[in-house]
């Protein structure tokens, strides 16, 4: 959708009126129905967690634009933001582990509606307003074949399920003030269903100085959507979204930086250019710049009550640049360089589905999902920069290459049903996953490679031969299974399994630079055909009772995983580089336990136990063995615990909640490690019936980092660097105390 046709949209919706979320409740629930019965829709299962439009509101920071802030709150789930925002984390990959996992490769975490539109490295992280998604679905363990998609689906998938257009008119307007001049405005405007069709159309602007050191935060969200709806056998539903992102980074400390918080807690940046030359310790050298616009569709065909078609088409543009400071890990300053990691890309797909229902003991479910993206991830124009005299001068390309799409493809099929008080889910994907070929173009700095301009720079150099590659394919079965029993109306069990996949992609620019050692040992084709796909084989049993209100779900987990990447000695041609050589075992309990206690008083508490680890060593030389199995990866705390109190005392709603961490490790050889912390926050509401105009206000109060603990909030660690071959784990400090307040007014 071009810009001009957005704007006008949005000036069009502006005249409408609409109905917005209201924080009251905690409330999330399982995948089974409103009363806590084992799922009679076998279409859910209690492999997954919703979290409601009342959880979204209660559970979400100030800014409202991060889905990971609200699934914090779910067992084995680990992220801490390094700001209030919740927003400013790297922009190379996705601050979230699940039961330990990170995610791997150039794929994300979060899905709109079912559909993986989301990417790294690049923006529109945040792109989407928490105001327009009516609820959160987290799948951990067990993934149905129509949500795993993507490039990666190793940890799970985060699905944020917009709120469509409403049939009532009304609007919706908040605004938030708070710490380090933070400032949020969001507007959503509904039109109503007029004849067939409605409208909504949302703006949110956002801007924060940063927590510690020089530098901000500013942040532009529009929404649009349409929902065009004849009878009711056919619904269409079209919505664009544009995000604007510029922030500058945090600084990252070294690992005995981190072990003096009292000292290095608030460290960042220099405020001033540095005069030496290439000293690149400077705020605004270190900066994202992201602009993201994308398209969703969805095509709904009821041909007859036992029938549904479906076509879910999607796309997505990223454009932007993310800068920062490169340092020689031989202390070596003369090394030290700036680099633009310039990112143009796109990625599109859709997804079609038919669903037949024979009876209730048998549905099924036939699909086809296509997705193609293009890098970076690998990257393919990274500029170097050295600082001479305080000043930036181009210095040739850290990587220049050309790089062909991504393409993944899978044909799906699902059969469910229940019978008696049996509920069952079996699906089975194959999937073809094509990793794009690419030329590499970073050699010998050649004369176009002396161009900051990439297409000049491509187009004036020769590839590199022993740096390019072809394509590589992979095909591979991902099936799917769950069976639940209902014991009682209040009570049931169940076990699920499902293969998730994912892969890694710094290979090349592991080998791009150290090209001088690597291409007279080995090109990059021959590691390349090497490559095999990360596969996870997840193993969940659990249980959910409910006594009184409170709704208890305790669970055991396993996770198999083989082909995982690791920076490991490889004797056929004596050099270390990452290979798909290694064999993981995690496994671990969960227990939830949320509803409400009386009618005054909810409870929400979420308690975990992770072990995630390799189960072999490695070797990092021809001679050296470096122990490695049976030791917890990075940024993989073993005992999580998370609480929310909402107490109902009039028109006032208090919710203390705290987030508790144990130590973590910062490297797989388990030598740098990273203290626990309890993160304590409080927030307080008052509704009042009419406001400023309004049929309904809320005005809000919330204290973020209570205590103002200082502590390490993200570990910008790779599993598979061991400290024997250079590990380039940083950290990153959490946010200090912050207060903000808030009105909303629906009308």
């Amino acid at each position: 959708m071009k810009p001009s046709i957005l704007i006008l949209s949005l000036a069009a919706c502006a005249i409408l009126v609409a109905n917005p979320v209201n924080i009251e409740r905690i409330v999330v629930t399982d995948t089974s129905s409103d009363n806590d019965q084992l799922i009679a829709d076998n279409n859910q299962t209690s492999g997954k967690q919703t979290f409601t439009t009342k959880s979204i509101a209660a559970l979400s920071t100030q800014a409202n634009m991060n889905p990971y802030t609200v699934i914090a709150f779910s067992p084995s789930v680990n992220f801490t933001p390094v700001d209030q925002a919740g927003s400013n984390e790297p922009s190379y990959h996705d601050p979230i582990r699940i039961r330990g996992k990170s995610q791997s490769g150039p794929g994300g975490v979060f899905m709109i509606d079912g559909m993986p539109i989301s990417s790294n490295p690049g923006g529109g992280k945040e792109m989407l307003d928490m105001e327009n998604v009516s609820s959160i679905d987290l799948h951990k363990g067990y993934l149905p074949v129509d949500k795993n998609l993507g490039f990666s689906s190793l940890i799970g998938k985060v699905d944020m399920n917009l709120l469509s257009a409403r049939a009532k008119a009304g609007a919706e307007v908040s605004q938030s003030f708070g710490s380090d001049d933070f400032m949020r405005t969001f507007v959503r405007f509904d039109s109503g269903k007029i004849g067939d069709v409605a409208v909504f159309g949302s703006f949110s602007q956002l801007t924060n100085d940063k927590t510690k050191g020089e530098g901000d935060l500013k942040r532009l969200n529009g929404t649009v959507g349409l929902t065009y709806q004849p009878n009711n056998s056919f619904k269409a539903k079209v919505t664009a979204i544009t995000n604007s992102d510029d922030h500058h980074n945090y600084y990252n400390l070294s690992y005995a930086e981190s072990q003096n918080l009292g000292v290095n807690f608030n460290k960042d940046y220099a405020t001033t250019k540095p005069t030496a030359s290439n000293d690149v310790n400077y705020y605004d050298w270190n900066k994202q710049h992201f602009n993201t616009m994308a398209l969703l569709g969805e095509i709904e065909y009821r041909p007859s009550s036992s029938d549904v078609i479906s076509i879910k088409p999607y796309y997505k543009k990223d454009k932007g640049d993310y800068w920062y400071s490169s340092v020689s890990p031989d202390g070596n300053a003369s090394k030290n360089r700036v680099i633009n990691w310039e990112i143009d890309h796109d990625l599109f797909g859709s997804i079609a589905a038919e669903k037949h229902t024979f009876s209730e003991a048998l549905k099924t479910k036939i699909g086809y999902w296509y997705h193609k993206q293009l890098p970076p991830g690998p990257p393919s124009d990274q500029e170097k920069y050295k600082v001479v005299n305080g000043s930036l001068v181009f210095d040739g390309y850290a990587v220049l290459a050309d790089n062909d799409y991504h393409v993944l493809q899978a044909p799906f099929v699902e059969a469910s049903g229940s019978l008696d008080n049996f509920t069952y889910v079996a699906g089975l994907q194959y999937q073809t996953f094509k990793m794009g070929s690419l030329q590499s173009h970073t050699l010998n700095n050649q004369t176009g490679a002396a161009n900051p301009d990439y297409d000049t720079a491509i187009a004036t150099t020769n590839a590199d031969a022993l740096a390019s590659v072809d394509a590589k394919t992979f095909k591979t079965w991902i099936p799917s299974l769950y069976l639940g029993y209902a014991f009682s109306p209040s009570t049931s069990a169940y076990i699920d399994y499902s293969r998730t996949y994912g892969i890694d992609v710094n290979l090349f620019p592991t080998y791009v630079s150290n090209r001088a050692n690597f291409a007279t040992k080995a090109s990059l084709q021959q590691l390349w055909d090497k490559l095999d796909l990360e596969l996870s084989d997840n193993i969940d049993v659990g249980m959910k009772t409910t006594m009184g209100g409170i709704t208890l779900n305790p669970l055991l987990f396993v996770s198999f995983v083989q082909n995982k990447q690791a920076n490991v000695f490889d004797p056929q041609y004596s050099i270390a580089y990452p290979a798909n050589v290694g064999d993981a075992l995690g496994y671990g309990a969960e227990f939830s336990a949320y509803g409400p206690i009386n009618e005054n008083l909810e409870l929400l508490v979420a308690l975990s136990y992770n072990q995630y680890k390799f189960t072999q060593n490695f070797a990092s030389n021809a001679t050296t063995t470096v122990n490695t199995d049976g030791k917890q990866l990075p940024d993989a705390p073993e005992y999580m615990a998370k609480a929310a109190l909402s107490y109902h005392l009039g028109d006032w709603t208090f919710t203390p909640s705290a987030r508790y961490s144990s130590s973590r490790w910062g490297d797989v050889q388990n030598t740098q490690k990273v203290d626990a912390y309890t993160v304590v926050d409080f927030d307080m509401a008052y509704h009042i019936a009419e406001f400023m105009g309004s049929h309904n206000a809320l005005l809000r109060l919330t204290a973020t980092n209570l205590t103002n603990e200082k502590y390490i909030a993200t570990i910008n660690a790779v599993d598979n660097y061991l400290v024997a071959t250079g590990s380039p784990t940083t950290y990153q400090t959490g946010a200090p105390l912050g207060l903000y307040g808030s009105i909303n007014l629906k009308f």
